[in-house]
Formats: structure tokens, C-alpha cells, sequence
């Protein structure tokens, strides 16, 4: 929701404007001042409107500080000097608060209320005043009754991208003495449990860390701390809601194979095809990986004597399905092979098919080794019909007649 408000007072030929613009909690604001001659600001008769400020949320029994920021930015922009200024602020329902003194204090230019309560729901006006100049405002603040609480008012509004990291601190809590570190909880009250994940860090004093945000993470995350004030102890939280964003791939995003791609292999050999799918923002148990042969499964295909669809794998942010082929012969070329992966996202196919090497090169890796048999073949028998030369016998034969 976003509102734009401009409140204008004109005194002595002096236009002094406050422009608000907000979008939840996050504002911002232009002073402009124009002048046709030069003159004091207005006197307290006639006070400068400024705001109204961004309302306040709150629940009941915690310690809330009522402050009023773009009166402080009014105050250094214009450089007043408001030593020797008066600062009244009055409630909508309650005429004077002063008659609740030790529940309601006023320090300086803010309101404590020690602790809240839901009668404490109204619009707070202020003036601000001195000789040289008047300047008034407000803030509208809802203190909510516990267990009635509007979380969408209340809780300060975040938003990340899946897989990457987040720091959020526990807001506006600068103005308290802490009795200790802030803690922080999932949830909101009664349903909030302390974040125990070794992907939530708060050992950085108020910020909370959340390491690869995913999809289960969003939801409201509340800091609660123990404050003192004059020595007693209050409570005082702080609520976040987060929106984890979808993310850029709507669908199961297959990154192997690519479509329509050609994956070569050998005649009579085992063969491994990949699917590789990308789940998305989606849970690895959502997402379905399947294998299809000429639009049928594996096993009801006529590969299902010589191929297989293996067990799915489940790496980080991926789910792998392979295909497997014990031995691939030459009518494998010929069938469309798919991978279909689906979830509750959407759904993706991806084409690829098998081709063998070169034939005629294989044809020629066959040739020569054929020859090189034939040849060895060739050299065994001719080696055989070859007559034995007699010189050794004869010689032998000398020998035994010399011995006589």
C-alpha cells in the first residue's frame, strides 16, 4: 500500500512542504522551501504542519517507544534551535496524559509507555514551539491485543531470491539499554520455536544470517530482547516476514542432454546417457525424471532386454536419471530416446538419439585386422610345405662312422 501526503502552511509570503511517500516501511521524505522575501518562520499562532508520520504497530505488554522521525529531520533541516522550545504531546482519546505518569513518560521529544496496552491505540499530536517559530504533527499508533495481532501491519516486510544469503536485523531497538543479545524465533508468539538450523547465524550482535534462502524459509521472524528502563525489566520485539521470490527457471530445467543432440557410441558396446535435471524452487521429491523410447518406457520398449532405467540420484539443487544400455546394436540409431522431467512447476522434454561411428571406418579397422590373420596364416602354411635341409643329418652320420 502505498499513500502520498503533502501538508502546506503559508505565512508571510513562506511555503514550507513535507511530501511523504511509503510503501510498508520503507519512506522517504523531501523538505521544500521557497521563498518570495525573506521572513521568520510562523509564530505559535500559526504552526507548520509536518507529517503525518508512518503509523506505528505494536502488541500489548511490551515497551514502545513513541517517537516522531520526520519532526527530527524537519528540526536539522531547517536548523532550529530548539533549546528554549516546549514539546506537548496530547492522545486522540486521552486528553491528558499526565494523569498516567508511571505508565506513560515523556523523555525529551518521544512518549514511553511502560508497558503498552491496547487502550493506548489512538493518534498522538505533538506541537513544538518556541518565540521564533510553532511547528505541529502526529502519528497514528495501534497497540494490539495479544493473540489479535495483524501480522501484515505489524512485521517489517523482506524479500530474497532462492539460494542466496540473507541479513536482517532487529530493527529499531538502538534507543534501549539491552539486558542481553537479542534472540530470534521462527514464527510469532505463542507458535514462534528458536531458530536451530546451522543455516541461521545471530552471533553477529541484532543480525540474523540465513545461509541459501529456500523456498521453506519464508514466513515471519521475530527478535525478542529483555530492555531496562529505571531498573526494571520490559519486553520489546521486532517482526520480519519474508517472501522468497520464484525463481527465474518456472519449470524443471534439464541441463543434460541438450535437445536434440547426437551421442556417438560403438557397435556392440555399453552405453551411459545422462539426465541431468535442474530442480528449481521445487522439492527433490516433487520432481519426476523419466526415460522414454520411442514415447515408451524403457521396460515396455523392445530395449528392455538390453537396456535399464537406473535409480535416480539426487545431487545438490539436481536430480540425475541414466539410461543404460548393456550393448548397442545398429537399430538403436534408428528410435527417439526422451527425458521428461515434470513437477508441480511445469514440465520439460528434451530429444537426443544414438549414432555409431563411421562404418566404413570400422570397416576398415576390420579389413586390416583380417589381413594381418590371413597373411600370418599364409607365412604358417607355406613355412610347413617347405623341405628340411639334410647338411645337419649328414654331418651326424659322419661322426657316428669316424667313432668306428
Amino acid at each position: 500500500m502505498s499513500d502520498e501526503v503533502c501538508v502546506c502552511k503559508q505565512s508571510f509570503d513562506s511555503l514550507l512542504c513535507f511530501t511523504q511517500s511509503s510503501f510498508g516501511f520503507l519512506t522517504w521524505m523531501v523538505v521544500c522551501i521557497t521563498f518570495s522575501m525573506a521572513h521568520a518562520l510562523p509564530t505559535k499562532s500559526s504552526c507548520l504542519a509536518v507529517g503525518p508520520e508512518i503509523p506505528d504497530f505494536h502488541t500489548q505488554g511490551e515497551l514502545v517507544v513513541i517517537r516522531f522521525p520526520f519532526l527530527e529531520d524537519a528540526i536539522l533541516y531547517l536548523r532550529l534551535l530548539v533549546d528554549n522550545s516546549t514539546f506537548h504531546i496530547s492522545h486522540s482519546e486521552q486528553h491528558d496524559l499526565q494523569n498516567d505518569t508511571l505508565r506513560v513518560i515523556q523523555r525529551g521529544r518521544s512518549l514511553l509507555l511502560l508497558p503498552s496496552h491496547p487502550s493506548d491505540s489512538g493518534t498522538y499530536s505533538y506541537v513544538l514551539s518556541s518565540d521564533m517559530f510553532c511547528i505541529t504533527g502526529s502519528i497514528s499508533v495501534t497497540i494490539y491485543e495479544t493473540g489479535r495481532e495483524d501480522l501484515d501491519m505489524m512485521s517489517y516486510p523482506v524479500s530474497a531470491q532462492p539460494d542466496t544469503d540473507l541479513n536482517i536485523s532487529c530493527p529499531h531497538i538502538k534507543h534501549f539499554i539491552m539486558a542481553g543479545s537479542p534472540q530470534w524465533y521462527k514464527g510469532f508468539n505463542v507458535g514462534a520455536f528458536p531458530l536451530i538450523s546451522t543455516r541461521y547465524n545471530w552471533e553477529k550482535g541484532n543480525l540474523l544470517t540465513i545461509t541459501k534462502v529456500s523456498p521453506e524459509d519464508k514466513g515471519l521472524y521475530t527478535c525478542k530482547l529483555k530492555v531496562i528502563f529505571n531498573h526494571t525489566h520490559y519486553n520489546v520485539s521486532r517482526t520480519w516476514k519474508l517472501q522468497v521470490l520464484a525463481s527465474a527457471i518456472l519449470y524443471p530445467y534439464i541441463t543434460t542432454p541438450v535437445n536434440g543432440s547426437m551421442i556417438e557410441s560403438h557397435f556392440g558396446s555399453s552405453l551411459v546417457i545422462q539426465c541431468k535435471v535442474l530442480v528449481g524452487n521445487q522439492s527433490y521429491d516433487h520432481t519426476e525424471v523419466t526415460w522414454l523410447v520411442n514415447g515408451r518406457s524403457v521396460d515396455s520398449s523392445y530395449l528392455s532386454e538390453r537396456a535399464f532405467q537406473a535409480t535416480r540420484r539426487v545431487l545438490p539443487n539436481h536430480v540425475v536419471v541414466e539410461l543404460v544400455f548393456l550393448e548397442v546394436h545398429e537399430e538403436d540409431t534408428r528410435v527417439e530416446l526422451k527425458c521428461v522431467a515434470q513437477n508441480l512447476s511445469g514440465k520439460q522434454e528434451v530429444i537426443t538419439q544414438v549414432t555409431l561411428e563411421d562404418s566404413m571406418t570400422m570397416w576398415l579397422v576390420v579389413a586390416a585386422v583380417s589381413s594381418c590373420f590371413f597373411l600370418l596364416v599364409m607365412s604358417v602354411f607355406l613355412y610347413q610345405l617347405c623341405p628340411t635341409s639334410p647338411k645337419r643329418n649328414n654331418y651326424i652320420r659322419a661322426r657316428q662312422n669316424s667313432s668306428f
